[in-house]
């Protein structure tokens, strides 16, 4: 028994040495999952500048500002006067969403970009019937169901109200009523 505690006591350490360490949250940042794939030669932005300002929160306290490399096309979360970056946030205007960054020697300001929002084309319908005969033909006008579909309509209503009647028996074994019998009405008062 004791060459065995000992060798496992021995073993122990080279275990935890052989995990992988945890990513770093930095490592994290720059290689996200989610973000774009650095593509060789990708084309910088129409406006031409090297950097483009995408986003800003706050936590803790402390402003953070989304700062896309167009060349690389790779995004950074950096606060306000962050150093150790190859560039810098010197100051924020929140009422003219903009910023004053320092890069490569010279101060870019930059405005928050804005979103792209277009209309999408409209759904072609998949395989609507055939409205009937002087029938309007208005988007959110609803022909009046045929016969058979009105016969179909009332017993689904049917069996709805047969099963309503069925709940309200089983919860209510004293009250209970014969099924297509009419509920007792209430003694008319004088």
């Amino acid at each position: 028994m004791r060459p065995l505690f000992s060798l496992a006591a021995l073993l122990a350490p080279l275990a935890l040495a052989a995990q992988p360490a945890a990513p770093s949250l930095q490592s994290l940042v720059g290689n996200s999952p989610f973000g774009v794939a650095n593509q060789p030669g990708g084309t910088p932005a129409a406006s031409g500048a090297p950097l483009e300002f995408r986003g800003t929160f706050v936590d803790g306290g402390e402003r953070f500002f989304s700062l896309v490399d167009t060349a690389s096309r790779r995004a950074e979360w950096v606060s306000l006067n962050e150093a150790d970056r190859p560039y810098v946030v010197r100051s924020y205007d929140p009422d003219q969403e903009t910023i004053a960054v320092e890069h490569q020697g010279r101060t870019l300001n930059l405005k928050l970009h804005a979103a792209k929002i277009g209309a999408l084309p409209p759904m072609q319908a998949a395989a609507q019937p055939a409205a009937p005969s002087g029938a309007p033909g208005t988007p959110g006008q609803v022909a009046p169901p045929s016969a058979t579909e009105a016969q179909r309509l009332a017993q689904v209503a049917e069996e709805i109200r047969r099963r309503r009647a069925l709940r309200q028996q089983s919860a209510n074994p004293q009250n209970a009523q014969p099924a297509g019998q009419p509920p007792p009405q209430p003694p008319r008062q004088p």
